[in-house]
């Protein structure tokens, strides 16, 4: 196997347990959000950092909560707020 494919196959078992603990609520979400920040902020690179940000924000997109920080008023009648 060669190591882009083991980079890959990592990060997509990564994804997919991500999204069965959400699912399946493996996991306190809050807990987790403070274990990939603290990650976060140790990274030495910031391409580290923006992969464990991008982790943390899977865990409040699942039902459609405000990850980007607008105001429920400005973010439209399709979202529920």
């Amino acid at each position: 196997m060669s190591i882009p494919a083991m980079i890959v196959f990592h990060f997509d078992s990564a994804l997919e347990l991500t999204m069965d603990g959400i699912e399946h609520e493996l996991f306190d979400i809050e807990e987790m959000e403070s274990l990939l920040e603290g990650c976060a902020q140790q990274s030495d690179y910031a391409g580290h950092e923006y992969m464990w940000r991008a982790l943390k924000r899977m865990l409040r997109q699942h039902d459609g909560e405000n990850v980007v920080g607008f105001t429920p008023e400005s973010r439209g009648p399709d979202v529920k707020h």
